[in-house]
């Protein structure tokens, strides 16, 4: 199997990083290269994404829609993807000012979906101005506190009790977490909330910040219902996604990366989803749907907040448009290409069949180098399937007491694509020397996907 332009793929896109590889700028050129493209399904994340992609004079950083929606194709909300209709009504709003018309119609959403509140992202945000020093590096949206309360309703969860390692502020209601489906009733949408909200209050009242409040119940029911209102919300959204893919192609688009996976990433600096491509590659081959993986990189290691990054170099001054730092995220750092992680997160996707290499025309411009491997840890990351917390902060340390052995990193696009090839253990398919959709092109002599 290869990567081309011909019709009726499935290609998910998948980051090998800890973020920002330019997944949507990849899936942008791939919505625009593939002519019978149809649908680009979100299916991990939320509203944190921050996919920027830029065409013309146009740019925008897609958060809940699909990054092929400036060429009108539809986007597919499916669970566990969490969303946040008040950041989605806003980002349409966006869209509108970008000349795509009738943003939220173009988006079927999975009734199942849990809905990231204002109350999910004041106890988000109270959570990590309680750590302090000790902050996770969180984007503040609420992400985890969207998942952990899920959790908490579901165990019955005591005030006290641990869910991942959040402590759980009060005896978690009988009421269910707030779904899409939810919204479609005023009386169960306010019934919900108000139960989060008495979930919440012991925690928000330990805080004095503005950041840490939400609105009152009744207006937020009114807004989140209206929202929906606007939205095609599907029962049964793998009917609606069988249906695109009889279609046409299907990019699934992923969001963050593999070293942040909640299970497999440096806990606890780590995202409250499974990045992994794994559930879904085996569901889309069951279903006769063999996709084509797509892992993207640098040829530089990034990272945005707190946690290990055995290669980072303060001293590296590479352009960076899209990122800065962040109040609750922390700062952007940058570093030298690191091949153990970069083969940890091919690892840890299950399965990669091509590379797309972005930020090319960085090389030569600061002495970038490579690590091949970490001093005091030559044996490769081990990928376990087990979810193991314990485990996790074990690989954590490894990585935080990591010296990476370093070299000069060439300056060649084709000796460092080929450098990233053998360690991910598959061609480099697509490259891209610059942000925009033109800055990208399919390498003609893709080779085929290695066999398992």
């Amino acid at each position: 199997m290869t990567l081309t332009t011909a019709p009726h793929q499935a290609i998910v896109v998948v980051g090998l990083g800890y973020g920002d590889e330019s997944k949507g700028a990849t899936v942008d050129f791939l919505t625009a290269s593939i002519p019978d493209t149809v649908a680009v399904v979100r299916w991990s994340g939320g509203a944190q994404a921050a996919h920027n992609v830029r065409h013309g004079f146009r740019h925008h950083t897609f958060s809940q829609f699909g990054s092929g929606t400036f060429l009108d194709v539809r986007t597919i909300l499916r669970a566990p993807m969490l969303v946040n209709p008040i950041l989605l009504a806003a980002e349409a709003a966006a869209l509108e000012r970008q000349a795509v018309r009738d943003p939220l119609g173009l988006i079927v959403a999975d009734a199942r979906c849990l809905v990231t509140t204002p109350i999910h992202i004041a106890m988000n945000r109270a959570r990590e101005i309680v750590r302090g020093a000790a902050r996770h590096g969180s984007t503040g949206l609420g992400i985890g506190e969207t998942v952990a309360f899920d959790l908490a309703v579901r165990a019955g969860a005591r005030r006290g009790d641990v869910i991942g390692n959040f402590v759980v502020p009060a005896d978690a209601p009988h009421d269910a977490a707030p779904t899409l489906g939810t919204l479609r009733s005023r009386p169960d949408t306010l019934r919900a909330l108000d139960a989060m909200a008495r979930y919440a209050e012991p925690l928000l009242a330990m805080i004095d910040d503005g950041d840490a409040q939400h609105e009152p119940v009744e207006q937020m029911a009114t807004e989140l219902c209206a929202i929906a209102e606007h939205l095609s919300i599907a029962d049964d959204i793998d009917h609606v996604l069988r249906s695109a893919m009889d279609a046409g192609t299907v990019v699934f688009e992923g969001s963050q990366g593999m070293l942040l996976d909640e299970w497999h990433g440096f806990h606890p600096h780590t995202t409250w989803a499974t990045l992994t491509p794994r559930h879904l590659v085996a569901g889309l081959a069951a279903a006769s749907r063999d996709p084509y993986v797509l892992g993207l990189t640098r040829p530089y290691a990034t990272r945005h907040g707190d946690g290990p990054m055995p290669t980072e170099d303060a001293s590296l001054v590479l352009a960076e448009p899209d990122n800065r730092e962040g109040r609750y995220q922390g700062g952007w750092r940058s570093g030298h290409l690191d091949l153990p992680a970069l083969r940890y997160a091919a690892e840890v996707a299950g399965r990669i069949d091509g590379v797309a290499v972005s930020h090319l025309d960085m090389l030569g411009t600061a002495p970038l180098q490579v690590a091949d491997s970490w001093a005091g840890h030559r044996e490769p990351l081990a990928f376990a399937a087990s979810h193991d917390l314990g485990r996790l902060d074990a690989l954590t340390q490894v990585a935080r007491g990591a010296r990476p052995d370093l070299r000069e990193l060439p300056v060649d696009p084709d000796a460092v694509t080929a450098l990233i090839a053998e360690t991910v253990g598959a061609p480099v398919v697509l490259t891209a020397t610059g942000p925009h959709r033109s800055d990208r092109s399919l390498r003609a002599e893709a080779a085929q996907r290695r066999t398992a």
